[in-house]
């Protein structure tokens, strides 16, 4: 099997990286939530054994269905055991990251991580964070004057945060055709998901040889949400609030240019924002060979542009579509007619379902898919589509910032 291959988004799922949450999450500077969950306002607490149990039940459909489940601490720890001269190069980006400055606090960070007995325990500290009370730097002897006027570093205090949203495996890195793209996230302390990712693509053996069509150490923000395969030959990517036009133009030259790329057609789709629907894929999800889940948000006004290659090298060349979005999707997998499916135009319980991932799809084979549980009238009209569903709820996990396929990068798909 290959490491990885994603020509399309429905093909029947093969391997895929998740994270469960773990303690991580329960890192709290001095029990404050906010500080440690600043994305989530309107929560006052993370039900950590809850989480579990919902990720435990996605991976049983996962597996249930023919899926190899791989876990990222896992994989990170495999990369480290293989390669060990990797983990100061982790370690250097990973703190870099972290936005710790001077000779002193990164010497302290770095001293504690070193002192990890192995790859397992080297990993766990980089998920669960440095607080200052981990190092030596708030002993008495270090910083005498400080200690005696209170004026030392208050141990609970976090010199790394904790990864408390690494279990959204689908935006740091992205799988396109046979290649990837490790990309930059618009957060920075997202960033150090990315660099562990990194680390897994230039150390782990499996991965060997795999080409990067874009590279993390752009300057430009680029999220896996909105990467979208349509076929071997065409990928529609999201112009949103998480991906810039910047970052776009990088990533179609690689994909148009690049060596082992066959994709041929690069197709800008305009997100609207609304709500907790950052991602081109909480509007746009394929669902089978010639199906769509489309929000209405997206199908009555959108602007797309064509992308392909220029005569000169490594140029591109952009066209407008003035096309519907059936057509255009149509032409990108493969020229025959689609199906668009949308379930009405947000009022009613639609209000409450389209906020909550009902166009967050995770298919796990054409026309069998993995979906919030809570959107009873989106899952109903799925049915009557002929499409097979399994319900799974993942609400203290994302508490509406995506659905199933947010929770899950798809490494290897069937080609249809």
């Amino acid at each position: 099997m290959d490491t990885v291959r994603v020509n399309n988004e429905v093909g029947r799922l093969k391997r895929v990286l998740v994270h469960r949450p773990g303690p991580e999450t329960r890192r709290f500077p001095h029990g404050e939530f906010a500080l440690a969950f600043p994305l989530r306002p309107t929560s006052s607490d993370f039900d950590l054994a809850r989480a579990q149990d919902e990720h435990d039940a996605l991976t049983t459909i996962l597996r249930a269905e023919g899926a190899e489940v791989v876990e990222l601490t896992e994989l990170v720890g495999e990369t480290l055991a293989f390669a060990p001269e990797a983990k100061d190069e982790l370690l250097d980006r990973f703190l870099a990251n972290c936005r710790i400055e001077g000779s002193e606090l990164t010497e302290a960070a770095t001293r504690y991580m070193s002192e990890a007995a192995d790859a397992e325990q080297f990993v766990t500290r980089l998920f669960n964070g440095i607080r200052y009370g981990d190092t030596d730097l708030d002993a008495s002897d270090r910083f005498p004057l400080a200690a005696l006027t209170d004026s030392a570093f208050d141990p609970d205090t976090f010199l790394s945060s904790p990864l408390n949203t690494a279990f959204f495996t689908r935006d740091p890195l992205s799988v396109i055709g046979g290649g990837i793209s490790l990309n930059h996230m618009y957060w920075h302390d997202r960033n150090r998901e990315v660099d562990l990712l990194q680390t897994v693509a230039e150390h782990h053996p499996c991965f060997a040889d795999t080409p990067q069509w874009f590279g993390h150490d752009s300057s430009f923000h680029l999220e896996g949400g909105d990467i979208v395969n349509l076929s071997g030959h065409a990928v529609a990517i999201g112009l949103s609030s998480r991906t810039e036009s910047l970052a776009i133009d990088r990533l179609s030259q690689g994909l148009l240019w690049g060596d082992g790329s066959s994709v041929t057609d690069v197709y800008v789709i305009e997100v609207p924002q609304s709500g907790n629907r950052l991602h081109l894929d909480a509007y746009l999800s394929p669902i089978d060979g010639d199906t769509f889940v489309v929000d209405p948000l997206l199908a009555r006004e959108p602007r797309v542009y064509r992308l392909r290659r220029a005569r000169r090298r490594g140029g591109v060349r952009i066209e407008p579509c003035s096309e519907g979005l059936a057509r255009i999707l149509g032409a990108a997998t493969g020229g025959g007619p689609v199906r668009l499916i949308d379930f009405g135009d947000g009022g009613g319980p639609m209000a409450f379902e389209y906020g909550n991932g009902a166009a967050g799809i995770l298919p796990l084979a054409p026309g069998n898919l993995c979906v919030c549980a809570e959107n009873l009238a989106a899952n109903e009209a799925l049915v009557d589509a002929g499409m097979t569903v399994h319900p799974v709820s993942i609400q203290e996990m994302t508490v509406g910032f995506g659905g199933p396929n947010s929770l899950c990068l798809p490494l290897v798909r069937e080609d249809l």
